[in-house]
């Protein structure tokens, strides 16, 4: 009975995991101070601290907090995204999950030299980065979930969107077009959905850019007379292919500007290829937030995107 007690208790220990936490695309660097400011602590922060694409003001990719390995202890090992460096015979790289907390990701890397860590650290820079974007999104995700905003807006296209309780319809046309905005302290962040016919050719960066501007032009006036939304023309935008829900995607990051006033900001926009329903998807996020950092909010534009149910 002793030994059944004493092995029901460790395996109750061993499951428990504290849930992680941190600020959103924060990431903790455990990491010896001589390495931080050698060439392996200055590679981390060039490669995970690059910019963070599609935004007015540079903000970098990930913000990096340095640790010494002798705190990395308790609660500093709870954080959501974690980065262990260290020297060591063998040269290797890898990611573990829940190791401490949960959810959790952390990236071990180690080697004998500094010229190695280097080799080692752009090795599994690029699938890091993806794995810490795809953590964030499903946290951001998860805060959304404790207040969500109940609304039968988007029943009449057949899709849902998990959004926050902040958001409000602001503004519908022909139960086909929708535009939902929450109000910040100095600004505000918006959601444009709507759908088209299925297209037949892959749109381009042209084809999109067009494409919005029209949409802008209609259905997102300014404040000023004949002033409305439309893509920066200073800036050439980035243009990816992805997927949202499994559904092929292509996803335009830039910023956007009025014509006839002095306003701009972010924006990311998503052509989703609904084959099922023999359509096109078009979800566009856009934030106006003058003075103030932007890299959370297009986090959670992305996340809403991102939480697409399409039936």
């Amino acid at each position: 009975m002793l030994c059944v007690f004493v092995v029901g208790c460790d395996s109750t220990e061993t499951a428990y995991k504290p849930v992680s936490s941190g600020n959103i695309h924060t990431i903790s660097v455990v990491i010896d101070n001589k390495l931080w400011k050698e060439s392996p602590g200055k590679e981390l922060q060039k490669v995970f601290s690059s910019e963070f694409l599609g935004l007015p003001q540079q903000e970098p990719l990930f913000t990096l907090n340095q640790i010494p390995p002798s705190i990395f202890t308790d609660f500093t090992r709870e954080s959501r995204n974690i980065i262990v460096i260290s020297k060591s015979k063998k040269d290797t790289a890898y990611i573990e999950s829940n190791k401490f907390a949960s959810p959790q990701k952390i990236v071990y890397i180690k080697a004998s030299t500094n010229k190695s860590l280097l080799k080692q650290i752009n090795k599994i820079s690029q699938k890091a980065i993806s794995v810490f974007k795809a953590n964030e999104i499903k946290e951001k995700q998860k805060r959304i979930k404790n207040s969500i905003l109940k609304t039968k807006a988007l029943d009449s296209i057949g899709i849902n969107l998990t959004m926050s309780s902040g958001y409000k319809l602001f503004k519908k046309e022909n139960n086909n077009k929708f535009w939902f905005q929450r109000e910040t302290q100095k600004g505000s962040v918006n959601l444009l959905i709507y759908t088209l016919p299925l297209y037949k050719k892959n749109p381009n960066l042209e084809s999109i850019i067009a494409l919005r501007d029209s949409i802008g032009k209609a259905f997102v006036p300014g404040r000023n007379k004949d002033s409305y939304l439309i893509t920066e023309k200073a800036y050439e935008p980035y243009f990816f292919k992805t997927k949202v829900s499994s559904l092929n995607t292509f996803e335009t990051r830039g910023t956007w500007e009025v014509v006839n006033d002095y306003m701009a900001g972010p924006f990311l926009n998503y052509y989703i290829k609904d084959l099922k329903n023999n359509r096109t998807i078009v979800i566009e996020g856009f934030v106006f937030s003058p003075s103030v950092r932007k890299r959370e909010y297009l986090v959670e534009l992305e996340a809403i995107v991102r939480s697409l149910k399409v039936f």
